[in-house]
């Protein structure tokens, strides 16, 4: 992170190491997980086609001119750069920076534009002072900070924020660099920022606690990414987020800066980090956040489409709405008999309403609550801080929702626009299924091997293909088939799996001898397509990867295994 310190008019500057991750990280933010998924599913990879995004980089240089990205480097081929500082030169910093933004091997690599703003051309162009510009962008990314020690340059960026409907994305300062007495280890510029996203690292290594300028005791960062800079890690999350105004297509309201906040935070990963906690009053991580960007998530959670007050919520989804002076808003969730609700993670999100004045800016800000609790019961978790612009609810598996009826209640004290967005895994057990699965039938056909109906599909294969134990129906068996491709013809299998966890480990096999090896290789079988069945199943076909010959034979089979509680 490059740490920018002001001088008067000018802004001296202090150069840092330049060293990004591998491209692993696509792993661990489920990037490659999501493109797997869609590829199979036979749907478009967003690619952040179309979107734009400001850059503003701090120089390496005094003159203030190292500050833009390579434009050569191949990896940039199809992005156009707008100089808008002007007679900028290389920074290896900044290239670094589009690497991980819109570079070939990045999230969003159909970025078409990028404006590149010298950070100290930038400060001193009405962010700090005056009346900041008009920003075209629906996106900003911030690798670079400064202690200005006032609220001058957030109560701009906040303002314009609302003004111009963009997301400002910001890194943290890495916890190794620079000053250590500063009076706060959160940067106001732009650390301290309401309306946008700080980040910091997913191992921790970056300044985290409370804000000290502009608001003080909010919690820093809101995300973490992988890298071992922060300057690396927020264009991890810019990236994601131009992903998500991809994928948001013709809805206007899925491409909202409050909107995607929402999503990118409910969707955040907390399982690298077993100490996570939250309070009632503090909604986040004081080191963590939200969790760490998990990309898979925050597609299907903005892809599951918006919800209204008043409705049943689906396991995914968002709602972007307005709410009046002490009103409320509630939404139901309910657990089906047979199931559990457990890694349920709700965001809400608003923004920070800042006014010009003769004299400056004046900010007003909405005390809003979140509360869930058993319809018609008391609450069974509350996040009401009374300084963030944002309430968080977060139950693992150690608080999972038990079978019932759940009011989600949002409050505010003042008008307000808000986003909310969640997620929850439906989980099922052999002994949930048991419950809500038999009418008739005596204990002793209730167990995993008996066959109370006679179809030669023991209970355990009724639960894993989504039958009824106690109704005969052939339509849930696995099937074979010959399918042609190119030419060759091939041996595949397909069978229904839900799509939520039921407790159980599906295996493909094949082999060429029935008393030969079965082998789950992928080298041997593959995964071919999927594709809803109803009921919250869906159709899986795998394939083997040998043609199928006048002289061959071969093999498929399903291997369930109930997992270990």
């Amino acid at each position: 992170m490059i740490f920018f310190r002001p001088s008067l008019r000018l802004l001296a500057l202090l150069p840092a190491l330049c060293a990004g991750l591998s491209a692993s990280y696509l792993d661990t933010v489920r990037y490659n997980e999501l493109v797997d998924t869609l590829q199979a599913a036979g749907t478009p990879v967003p690619t952040g086609a179309g979107v734009t995004v400001t850059q503003v980089e701090a120089s390496l240089t005094a003159d203030d001119l190292t500050y833009l990205p390579d434009t050569a480097n191949p990896a940039f081929a199809g992005v156009t750069f707008n100089d808008q500082t002007g007679g900028g030169q290389v920074s290896h910093h900044a290239t670094n920076v589009g690497l991980s933004l819109y570079g070939s091997g990045a999230m969003a690599p159909d970025l078409a534009a990028v404006d590149v703003y010298s950070a100290s051309d930038w400060i001193n162009s009405g962010w700090s002072s005056g009346t900041p510009p008009t920003e075209p962008n629906p996106l900003q990314n911030h690798s670079w900070v400064t202690w200005l020690q006032n609220a001058n340059a957030s109560l701009r960026l906040d303002h314009a924020a609302v003004r111009d409907g963009f997301l400002p994305i910001a890194g943290l300062y890495n916890a190794d660099f620079g000053d250590q007495t500063r009076p706060s280890d959160i940067p106001d510029t732009y650390g301290s920022i309401y309306n946008g996203i700080t980040v910091g690292r997913s191992d921790g290594g970056h300044r985290a606690g409370t804000t000290a300028f502009d608001g003080s005791g909010r919690v820093k960062p809101e995300i973490v990414a992988p890298d071992n800079f922060t300057s690396f890690a927020a264009p991890k999350v810019t990236a994601a987020a131009a992903l998500l105004i991809d994928a948001a297509g013709a809805d206007p309201a899925a491409a909202e800066p409050l909107t995607l906040k929402a999503v990118l935070l409910a969707a955040a990963d907390k399982s690298p980090f077993p100490t996570w906690d939250q309070t009632s009053t503090r909604p986040i991580d004081e080191t963590y956040g939200a969790g760490q960007l998990d990309v898979y998530e925050a597609y299907f959670i903005q892809n599951a489409g918006p919800q209204s007050p008043g409705s049943t919520l689906p396991d995914r989804g968002w709602s972007r709405q307005s709410l009046g002076a002490n009103g409320s808003h509630q939404y139901n969730i309910a657990v089906p008999a047979g199931f559990g609700l457990r890694n349920l993670s709700v965001l809400l999100t608003w923004q920070r309403e800042v006014s010009r004045r003769l004299f400056g800016y004046s900010p007003t800000l909405a005390d809003m609550a979140l509360s869930l609790a058993p319809t018609g019961g008391s609450p069974l978790h509350t996040s009401d801080s009374p300084v963030d612009n944002l309430e968080h609810l977060w139950r693992d598996a150690d608080a999972a929702l038990l079978p019932g009826s759940y009011s989600l209640t949002v409050s505010t004290d003042h008008s307000v626009d808000y986003a909310l967005a969640w997620r929850g895994e439906l989980f099922q057990t052999y002994a949930l299924w048991q419950e809500s699965a038999f009418a008739s039938s005596p204990p002793a056909d209730r167990e995993r091997t008996a066959d109370p109906d006679g179809d030669g599909l023991v209970n355990l294969l009724e639960q894993a293909f989504g039958g009824d134990p106690e109704t005969v129906d052939s339509s849930i068996r696995p099937e074979m088939q010959v399918s042609e491709v190119d030419g060759s013809r091939f041996l595949e299998i397909n069978f229904r799996r839900p799509g939520y966890d039921n407790g159980l480990n599906y295996t493909v096999e094949t082999t060429d001898q029935l008393t030969g090896t079965w082998s789950s290789l992928e080298a041997d079988v593959q995964l071919v397509a999927t594709a809803p069945d109803g009921d919250g199943f869906y159709r899986h076909t795998y394939r083997r990867t040998a043609p199928v010959t006048a002289r061959s034979q071969g093999f498929l089979r399903v291997r369930i295994i109930e997992n270990s509680p």
